[in-house]
């Protein structure tokens, strides 16, 4: 309990009270403004001791509150329990009014503890209630039965209200700034690099990793801005282009940098944020450290090209060696037979080997080969190659092309035309003579579709899932015709899309046919 000696207040102590309370509105330590509410209710109604209540901001548990009583834990539980289940200050708490107790030996809501040494004959409570909620119970006591009086009772009620409004105040600001430190906690201890500045570049926070990066100190980076930040730099170069172009940095943007300075790879995210009340706004921009994997990439596809390179000279030694050999042999001999098998088999590897460089050359083609295409008139020189493949089996065509009026589409012209062709191969090689290929290609307003649709051998249900996998193949069933392949198509069509930020897609019936497709972005 906090003691305090008052003198019983005047007419114009009243005034003074009102506006030192008024004062309350503007401190923000919670701390400070509890000991200020038992000083100034204290001296207001002329009471010795004072103590408050506080109930814990997040709930209706009082088990939690806190006492300005200096109790150690222990007996601070204790009490809090005995007061709010059957004392005083839980009979206010639960009616939402206040009391006067004008004599202690009178009234059972009043609890003497075997370690009160100070008598209390009268008592004066008082919930401080905001929006119906009771934020705290206030409890003045005097030693002398009848001290207070109903005038004391309405005095504090009325400056209640503000009191009530200056503690949820100070709570608020103490739980912003309990957030704040979390969320700066959270942002120091993450591995990826973060910074944080406003529309003009200037720096606003920078966590450990980047202030690391960077070979800076929170007191050095402080007021800095981008443009003294890429003299450090240069990996930070697309994020000052970003600024200075505001219309490309609307929502979220992604790109990869090179820092040449520390040899380190990242993908960056950068997200704009604007202040809901208007004023500043500005760029988080978080980098994510990829070094180890590009590096792994790039030994990947130095190994690839060198052992496609390395692989490629024997096998033209071998097929030119099979020539020699079959220049040599009779013609009526099987060993020509043989030699044919061999020859198909290094065309068959060689064919591989290019498959395999195709499919890092897409990985790794830049994005900036993506370019305004007419796609209504790629999909004109597609239909084209499929009449000579589907005339060499006889096979029926049907077409829906309704491409009218669409703009130009950022693409790949020369992957999207192998992924489209691909798709149309496959379809001619999985049906039989007379069969019927129906090609469709529309757009809708987000999108391009290009669907490829037969009446072929089609594909089984355990099969289906796995068709755009690396090197997958469906097995074949014995009266299934041999068709060859390597199971390579369906997956650079699926890399391609991924690329383009579509998506390619199958459905298919066995021994009824099948329908591929995918669709851009427009």
């Amino acid at each position: 309990m906090a003691n305090r000696d008052v003198q019983h207040p005047s007419s114009l102590a009243d005034f003074e009270l009102l506006a030192e309370v008024s004062q309350l509105l503007t401190f923000v330590d919670l701390d400070h403004v509890l000991e200020r509410v038992i000083d100034l209710t204290a001296r207001a109604v002329g009471a010795s001791k004072a103590s408050l209540f506080l109930q814990h901001e997040h709930g209706d548990d009082w088990q939690r509150l806190l006492t300005t009583r200096k109790l150690d834990p222990q007996e601070s539980r204790q009490v809090v329990q005995s007061v709010m289940d059957r004392g005083l200050a839980g009979w206010v708490m639960r009616y939402r009014q206040g009391a006067i107790v004008y004599d202690t030996e009178q009234d059972d809501r009043w609890i003497v503890f075997p370690n009160d040494t100070t008598p209390v004959r009268s008592a004066l409570c008082l919930p401080l209630m905001q929006d119906g909620e009771v934020l705290a119970v206030i409890t003045l006591t005097h030693p002398e039965p009848n001290h207070f009086t109903e005038n004391h009772l309405r005095l504090l009620s009325i400056i209640a209200n503000q009191v009530s409004v200056a503690i949820r105040n100070a709570q608020l600001f103490n739980r912003m700034q309990e957030q704040q430190r979390q969320l700066e906690a959270t942002l120091h201890a993450i591995p990826d690099l973060l910074l944080v500045v406003d529309d003009e570049g200037e720096v606003i926070l920078a966590n450990d990793p980047m202030l690391d990066f960077l070979g800076q100190t929170r007191q050095e980076i402080a007021g800095k801005t981008l443009a003294n930040l890429l003299e450090v730099d240069s990996a930070l170069a697309p994020l000052a282009e970003l600024i200075e172009n505001p219309s490309q940095g609307e929502g979220t943007w992604s790109f990869k940098t090179r820092s040449d300075r520390r040899r380190q790879d990242f993908v960056v995210t950068v997200s704009r944020w604007e202040n809901v009340s208007g004023g500043t706004a500005g760029h988080v921009l978080v980098m994510h450290d990829v070094t180890t994997l590009r590096d792994l990439d790039r030994f990947k596809s130095e190994m690839l090209r060198m052992a496609s390179h390395d692989l490629r000279s024997p096998l033209a030694l071998i097929v030119g060696y099979c020539d020699l050999i079959r220049m040599d042999t009779p013609e009526d001999s099987p060993i020509h037979e043989y030699l044919e098998v061999v020859i198909r088999s290094t065309h068959r590897m060689r064919t591989l080997l290019d498959d395999l460089l195709r499919v890092e050359e897409i990985r790794s083609s830049p994005d900036e080969l993506q370019k305004p295409t007419d796609f209504s008139e790629l999909v004109n020189k597609v239909v084209d190659n499929l009449r000579l493949l589907a005339g060499a089996k006889n096979q029926r065509i049907e077409l829906d092309i309704r491409l009218e009026g669409l703009p130009p589409v950022k693409l790949d012209p020369t992957l999207i035309r192998e992924s489209m062709e691909n798709l149309i191969a496959n379809a001619v090689k999985y049906t039989g003579e007379g069969g019927l290929i129906r090609l469709t290609s529309y757009y809708d307003a987000d999108r391009v579709h290009f669907v490829v649709e037969d009446n072929g051998i089609g594909i089984s249900e355990d099969d289906l899932p796995k068709i755009f996998e690396w090197g997958y193949r469906a097995k074949r069933h014995s009266e299934t015709p041999l068709v060859e392949g390597r199971g390579l198509g369906l997956s650079l069509v699926k890399t391609v899309m991924e690329r383009h930020g579509g998506e390619v897609w199958a459905e298919s019936q066995e021994g009824v046919g099948s329908r591929f497709g995918f669709w851009l972005p427009r």
